[in-house]
């Protein structure tokens, strides 16, 4: 009986653990010094005096028994808590880190990523701000539009008084944010996105300019098919509000004073990415160009603003979000989505939650084979009915996510060590044979995974939306994924993919993160886990060297090695800051071809990339 769950359990015998070992043709190795220290100070339960009370092996009990609860047949319940138990205790799959905490505490609440509605009234806003505080101390990250909120100076019927607009709000939720630590083990981290059409999008451009701003918070434009129509145009657009066309005045925070363009003789205009460009530049030959009406704005000022921002401060991102919604299978009974989680990889309908684990594919590397496929195969139907399985375990921190949540069952299903598995199969990342292999690998996890949650809809019931929108789901499943028409309509969940940054998770399995190449082959990362020093295994056994990475003196030694002979590597040895932008878009964009959802993946910029770069990449 697992104290726990209150799950019974069988435990796996030495014997079926070594047939299992054979049978992959792999064997598990030791947990890096590393990877200790990262599972000791972050994913372990803690005594009264913050001292670790757990192993790797306790946490994947912990986990696994929480999860096993939803298995009702105790047969099922104990060869699924088996079969998983191996799963984890290899490292081949590791759920988000809300699962690893929370597993087995009362109330646990196991998902990462939650969109929470921002309504147009003070009472809806301070809700969600509570909201949002509530999910912050679960461990969970959260999303926003705040597009719905009236723009500054905007009459307000109930006061007679002037709205301060969806900025000022966002910094309510930003100093809420900073006073609650997420789940007891990390800050809190939201994601703040406007329409592009919104009246104060000027404001939300510019609002973290400053560099001290929001400083909890992701910020992203929503721009439509239309704006961007506007901008290959170079036409001027009516912003709107709740539906109505805007005929007021647009404030510009960058010259604090309405909205104007200033344009070259050659017809060219000039874009302050902040309030320094403005001050600073010559506009002695520029003339001001006034809107043809109240409310209107130039669509090609609006995104150079975006983009020469984006070059100096990464942010804005932006989000195609009319793309968003041709892919949102549930539109005939939920309408359009508007919001993102904080890393982006996860676009849901308001109250809803994903919780998401990733598969090392590095892990299912074969000499002979290239992959494991069946292995993989394997992993990936079980590790969907993991998560799965999260959603009927979950204590959901709200009612309404509870509900909508269970109505529509979403899974993040993603991967780990795609770089690990390039540089094994020595395949330069970015490359095009890099690209072939995203496909392959992530397509077949989608198309597996799918498989199983048509099994488990087949089996425990397909998720309630289902019905309304079931055309949609089988131009899908049979057109686009390629499930075969025999096979019965019946999936369990209505997305099942996505790709996760896996920042400290991947730690934990000693892998490349995400779709990410690796930073370096030898580093001290320094963080609130404390001071580390890293050295890539496969990149000392490059250079002739066999690191022991559970001694420290070991790693040392190795690291010190690397960085000196760094040159003497393969060139299939590269590292993220020398692959080009575009290469890594490339990969971002095969990754993405290949998931329900989306995908969350840093782009490094070189040092000398110039904001016509970043246009051409946002393009």
């Amino acid at each position: 009986m697992n104290p726990a769950s209150g799950a019974k359990m069988t435990k796996v015998s030495e014997n079926e653990v070594l047939q299992s070992i054979v049978s992959f043709k792999r064997t598990a190795p030791p947990l890096g010094l590393n990877a200790r220290r990262v599972i000791a100070k972050r994913y372990s339960l803690k005594d009264a005096k913050g001292n670790s009370l757990e192993e790797w092996g306790d946490i994947v009990a912990r986990v696994v028994a929480h999860v096993s609860v939803a298995e009702t047949d105790p047969d099922k319940r104990d060869e699924f808590y088996n079969a998983m138990t191996d799963v984890m205790m290899a490292r081949e799959f590791v759920p988000n880190t809300p699962c690893l905490v929370n597993a087995g505490k009362p109330n646990g609440q196991l998902a990462a990523c939650f969109v929470l509605d921002v309504p147009d009234s003070i009472a809806g806003i301070m809700k969600t701000a509570t909201d949002a505080a509530i999910i912050h101390q679960t461990g969970g990250g959260t999303g926003f539009t705040f597009e719905k909120l009236r723009p500054s100076g905007a009459m307000v019927s109930t006061t007679h008084g002037v709205a301060s607009g969806p900025v000022s709000f966002m910094n309510i939720f930003n100093t809420t944010t900073d006073t609650v630590k997420q789940g007891g083990v990390r800050r809190g981290a939201n994601m703040g996105m406007m329409r592009v059409t919104h009246p104060d999008i000027l404001r939300f451009i510019h609002a973290k300019n400053d560099q001290h701003s929001l400083t909890n918070f992701n910020i992203s434009v929503n721009v439509t098919d239309k704006f961007l129509e506007a901008v290959d145009k170079n036409e001027w657009y009516q912003l709107d509000f709740n539906g109505e066309l805007w005929n007021e005045p647009v404030f510009d925070p960058v010259t604090g004073r309405n909205y104007v363009v200033y344009r070259r003789p050659d017809g060219s205009t000039v874009t302050f990415r902040d309030k320094e460009a403005f001050d600073t530049a010559d506009l002695s030959d520029a003339l001001i160009e006034e809107p043809p009406a109240p409310g209107m704005v130039y669509a090609p000022d609006i995104w150079n603003r975006i983009v020469s921002s984006a070059h100096r401060y990464a942010e804005p991102g932006i989000a195609f979000i009319d793309e968003v919604n041709r892919h949102n299978h549930m539109m005939n009974s939920m309408g359009p989505i508007m919001a993102s989680n904080p890393c982006g990889e996860q676009f849901l309908h308001f109250a809803n939650s994903c919780n998401l684990g990733s598969i090392d594919v590095n892990k299912f590397y074969n000499r002979e084979d290239r992959l494991d496929w069946d292995r993989l195969e394997e992993v990936t139907h079980l590790c969907t009915r993991f998560l799965d399985n999260v959603i009927d375990t979950c204590a959901w921190p709200l009612p309404e996510i509870n509900d909508v949540v269970k109505r529509t069952r979403p899974l993040g299903l993603g991967i780990m060590g795609f770089a690990d598995l390039c540089l094994n199969l020595k395949i330069t990342y970015g490359s095009p044979a890099s690209i072939d292999l995203m496909d392959e690998v992530m397509g077949f996890i989608r198309r597996e995974a799918w498989t199983e949650s048509l099994r488990l809809g087949a089996e425990r019931g397909v998720f309630p939306e289902l019905e309304p929108n079931r055309d949609s789901y089988a131009d899908f499943l049979y057109n686009e994924i390629g499930i075969s028409r025999e096979v019965p309509l019946t999936p369990r969940n209505y997305e099942v993919t996505t790709i996760a940054p896996t920042g400290t998770i991947s730690l934990v399995a000693e892998t490349s993160s995400g779709v990410e190449p690796n930073f370096s082959w030898a580093y001290v990362r320094k963080d609130t886990l404390g001071t580390r020093t890293y050295v890539h295994t496969l990149a000392a056994e490059a250079l002739g060297l066999d690191v022991d990475q559970t001694d420290a003196d070991s790693i040392d030694a190795a690291a010190s090695y690397v960085v000196e002979h760094e040159h003497e590597l393969p060139g299939y040895f590269i590292s993220a800051m020398s692959i080009s932008a575009e290469q890594h878009v490339h990969v971002l964009a095969s990754a993405q071809r290949n998931v329900d959802n989306s995908v969350s993946k840093t782009c490094n910029g070189a040092v000398n990339d110039t904001v016509e770069s970043v246009d051409h990449l946002y393009r």
